[in-house]
């Protein structure tokens, strides 16, 4: 006997709405890691973390066909099949799983063929629908069958009732529980049978569905079964579960709490609105994955990581958005210690700003409500003297530390009271000018507090996405409310850590500089504190100059950072009016970092220090400006560095590699090329991390550099389909944030630039020939280029625009909706520009 036996079950098409908790349909048919409870990964509080209701093993569904019964799985005979006592009840022979999310489509092949399409609403721009707590399946067969779904009980203690063609779950837990006040509900369209059981699996009542087509049974609560027979079997997955609860136990609820108040009113709503819903999440679907000039495996590539939009992430009921910057995946049986095989933030790490930074564009066009509120979360945590770590921040920096130490010298008294201390640090910040107010935090830690303020990339990445999404969305009441801070974000980290103008590092600026200085000290007991060391060793008493690749040290004038900071003073400048002196500085960047192929990873101007680390993300902030309309290096720059960063950093079977220095040294746990002498390098400069390739990619796109973009791509995608990984990036933990920047792919291929204040379109299309999906905040549609027309046509929104441009085309004539314009573009169903 041979087997071919290839294992594809690390991750698969997520099913549910943004914010209300998911279940995965995988490879061999079965559903995974149920965190629709508020339970397991998705939980914030530590008791719940590794608590699951539900796995794999308690839902299934099964089929009748003729005289054959088989589970719709393909695993080990199980729920009471048996090859000794049910040898006709079997599980199917094979099974074809193509993953396109927001749709899995499975073929279970036997004897006999049963098609599925699972999927839950995903319409860009429709908040509420895309949010529903619903999974819906819809089996087809070539003739009438008898379909059974089988599914546990998530209650202990609970109880199962029948609503005409559903079975409700609920059961009473205390005021604590995830489930509490909550219930699951499934629903079978048309008129299905009801059953319930205490044990299962019962040979009995499985002999009954094999000679009648049902189950009978109605002594218990353990498991519940729905059915019916026909061609075509519909089922809807709902569930209300609006005990989500942070770790001290206050209530944010779920969004989808504004419109039900349990799951019969979700799948009721489900079944009612179900052509609408799976008409429009059909169109989204075919509008991304049906293409032309652009291959399919890229298409595939683009949609895998919508996955995270629904795994990920938390939307309250008041319709607050957070998510996950990495998935601490606690299903997965593969573990290191406790800890899950893929890593993970432990505790709470919502709304990571620098990793937000790569993907914020997604939220942008798909739901620009949630990038909005995404960012007007983020402006709260600016850093301000009624916040105690305004104390700590500034104090951390030696300018002021000195003189506080003089005034405590001669007034001992300060530490005592918290408003002389504050007023005391107040009057030096002011004095030295190296005040930190205006900071913006890491992350959203643990009961939605704000985490540290010791990155100096994130003041300059806020005000950039702030750019995007004001320009993007058009608000300008959104972008005159964050102006003050953005601002005040820029002028922060100018004031504390600049060099002429230019954003500059400082120690400690890297975790990897932690352990070495600290591993001097690992055998004196009173100094086996890793603070106190850090605070002794360092320039600064602990971080202020950590970017988002944290365990990399740099130092000085850093390439990728100092460029975000120069592109956000650049976007001050042009959406608030600053007279910032951009041009001065970018300068002065130039001729201490270009190298005459692409710029230094970092250069420190005080000690002569230098890194010569080609640095994949170098022009993360010329991209945006790019996006924006806007630039600030000349193009030969810029295709050089791109070409550059192929060169040095593209490895073949591994991706693009963060860091390469051009003599093809490898520093991995290792000396850097550089004298800081750090004497284990870390894996931050070495490996690949697809949220980043994703954005070079985008980016080469962009330049019209296509070879180069698709050899990226494709590393990704071979790299992340083995095993199944496809739907599952990793960096910080699984369903890692920052890859949801593969969107970034398809306004690259078509050239795109959005000005929604002045409501003007640019295309410059990367390819002759193309079609695909366009998604602005406006509107979104299908685009076809081909010889001197661009057709867009809406599928849903409406396009309201002064100007389209393609770029180093002539324009000879616009028809909107029919009419020909000559004027504002308005228009809901078409848009045909002719041009050569």
């Amino acid at each position: 006997m041979k087997y071919s036996y290839s294992y594809a079950l690390d991750s698969g098409v997520v099913l549910g709405g943004i914010g209300t908790g998911s279940i995965e349909i995988r490879a061999d048919g079965r559903f995974y890691d149920w965190t629709i409870f508020n339970n397991g990964s998705y939980a914030e509080r530590q008791e719940i973390r590794r608590v699951y209701y539900l796995t794999q093993n308690d839902f299934f569904t099964g089929i009748r066909y003729g005289n054959k019964v088989r589970i719709l799985q393909a695993y080990d005979y199980y729920f009471g099949a048996s090859p000794y006592y049910t040898p006709w009840l079997r599980p199917i022979k094979s099974l074809e799983y193509i993953g396109e999310p927001p749709f899995a489509f499975l073929n279970f092949k036997d004897d006999f063929e049963v098609r599925l399409k699972a999927f839950s609403p995903f319409i860009p721009h429709d908040l509420k629908n895309s949010s529903l707590p619903v999974a819906i399946f819809e089996y087809e067969v070539d003739k009438d069958s008898n379909f059974i779904v089988g599914i546990k009980n998530p209650f202990e203690s609970g109880r199962i009732e029948f609503k005409r063609d559903t079975l409700v779950f609920s059961g009473e837990v205390t005021s604590k529980d995830p489930r509490y006040g909550g219930n699951l509900c499934i629903k079978v369209v048309g008129s299905p049978w009801l059953a319930k059981a205490d044990n299962f699996p019962l040979f009995k009542e499985w002999n009954e569905f094999r000679e009648k087509g049902y189950i009978s049974t109605s002594q218990g609560d353990k498991w519940g079964f729905i059915g019916n027979r026909n061609k075509k079997f519909i089922v809807i997955l709902g569930w209300y579960f609006p005990n989500h609860l942070t770790a001290n136990g206050k209530k944010i609820g779920h969004y989808y709490e504004n419109f039900f108040n349990n799951c019969l009113d979700v799948v009721n709503y489900a079944e009612e609105n179900l052509i609408y819903l799976e008409k429009m999440t059909n169109e989204f679907h075919d509008a991304l994955y049906n293409t032309r000039g652009v291959e399919d495996w890229i298409a595939d590539l683009v949609g895998s990581q919508l996955t995270t939009l629904i795994k990920s992430t938390w939307l309250s009921k008041d319709g607050n958005f957070y998510i996950w910057e990495g998935y601490y995946q606690t299903s997965d049986e593969r573990k290191v210690g406790e800890h899950p095989y893929t890593d993970g933030p432990v505790n709470t790490a919502l709304n990571t700003i620098d990793v937000s930074t790569y993907f914020i564009y997604t939220l942008t066009v798909l739901y620009p409500q949630l990038a909005k509120n995404l960012l007007l979360t983020s402006s709260r945590s600016a850093l301000s003297y009624d916040n105690p770590l305004y104390i700590f921040y500034s104090l951390a920096m030696p300018e002021n530390r000195s003189k506080y130490v003089e005034r405590v010298i001669k007034d001992p008294s300060i530490p005592s009271s918290i408003e002389k201390l504050l007023q005391t640090v107040k009057e030096i910040a002011k004095e030295t000018g190296k005040d930190p107010r205006g900071r913006i935090a890491h992350y959203i830690y643990r009961d939605l507090k704000f985490d540290e303020y010791g990155r100096n990339d994130l003041n300059p990445e806020f005000v950039l996405m702030w750019g995007l999404v004001s320009k993007y969305t058009g608000d300008i009441e959104f972008m005159k409310s964050l102006y003050p801070v953005a601002k005040e974000a820029m002028e922060s980290v100018l004031r504390t850590h600049s060099y002429e103008g230019l954003i500059y590092s400082r120690l400690p600026s890297g975790f990897e500089w932690n352990r070495q200085v600290f591993s001097y000290f690992k055998d004196v007991n009173i100094y086996d504190n890793l603070f106190l060391v850090v605070s002794l060793l360092g320039i600064d008493s602990f971080h202020m100059s950590v970017n988002t690749f944290d365990d990399w040290t740099t130092v000085g004038i850093n390439s990728f950072v100092s460029l975000l900071g120069i592109s956000a003073l650049k976007i001050l400048n042009e959406l608030g009016g600053d007279k910032y002196n951009v041009e001065n500085a970018l300068s002065l960047y130039e001729s201490m970092l270009w190298n005459g192929e692409y710029f230094d990873l970092w250069y420190d101007p005080i000690s002569g220090y230098r890194d010569k680390t080609c640095q994949a993300s170098q022009l993360l902030g010329e991209f945006y400006l790019n996006l924006l309309g806007y630039s600030l290096l000349d193009k030969e720059k810029t295709r050089k560095t791109l070409l550059s960063i192929i060169k040095y950093n593209l490895k073949e079977e591994e991706g693009v590699i963060n860091g390469a220095y051009p003599d093809g040294y490898r520093p991995l746990m290792r000396e850097y090329e550089n004298p800081l002498k750090i004497k284990e390098a870390s894996i931050h400069q070495d490996t690949p991390w697809s949220g980043v390739e994703f954005y070079l990619a985008s980016h080469l796109i962009y330049e019209k550099m296509i070879d180069e973009a698709k050899k990226v791509l494709k590393e990704v995608y071979d790299r992340y389909s083995i095993a199944g990984n496809f739907w599952n990036h990793w960096e910080w933990g699984s369903h890692y944030s920052r890859p949801l920047s593969s969107w970034l792919i398809i306004p690259a291929y078509l050239g795109l630039i959005y000005d929604g204040v002045n409501r003007v379109l640019t295309l410059d299309p990367a390819i002759e020939e193309l079609s695909w999906i366009i998604v602005l905040p406006d509107f979104w549609g299908r685009i076809n280029v081909n010889k001197g027309k661009a057709e867009i046509k809406i599928i849903e929104g409406k396009a309201v625009l002064k100007k389209i441009d393609i770029k180093g085309k002539k324009i000879i004539r616009i028809v909107a909706d029919g009419k020909v314009v000559d004027g504002d573009i308005i228009a809901e169903k078409e848009i045909i520009v002719e041009y050569e």
